[in-house]
């Protein structure tokens, strides 16, 4: 069995939320995601999140994790490493339909 020590954050754990979608997600330029904008997430008055990438725009849902999911950076050198706790993840939002594209101007018939 492995022991870890687990310290607290300093102040009130954050929460955060996780984004689940379905399929693949690419840049245009094939460059890597990390650090950019994936786009916009609104929430309805019922409280339905959608999201906006590009042209497309995803209707989703909020979900209850069964389980809780602790955010941990580890602190410290082996053997005297221990964990700090960061956020709580206790909701993700779920985009699991197909994208539907937002169409602005439609050609006129000749």
């Amino acid at each position: 069995m492995v022991q870890l020590r687990l310290c607290r954050a300093g102040g009130g754990l954050a929460e955060w939320v996780l984004v689940e979608l379905q399929g693949h997600v690419e840049a245009r330029d094939g460059a890597g995601l990390a650090g950019r904008l994936l786009g916009d997430l609104h929430f309805t008055c019922q409280g339905r999140p959608v999201l906006l990438l590009g042209h497309h725009v995803l209707y989703g849902k909020a979900v209850r994790l069964e389980k809780p999911l602790a955010v941990l950076t580890k602190a410290g050198q082996d053997p005297h490493a221990h964990y700090v706790a960061r956020a709580l993840v206790r909701e993700k939002l779920l985009f699991k339909t197909r994208p539907k594209p937002i169409i602005t101007h439609l050609p006129k018939k000749a």
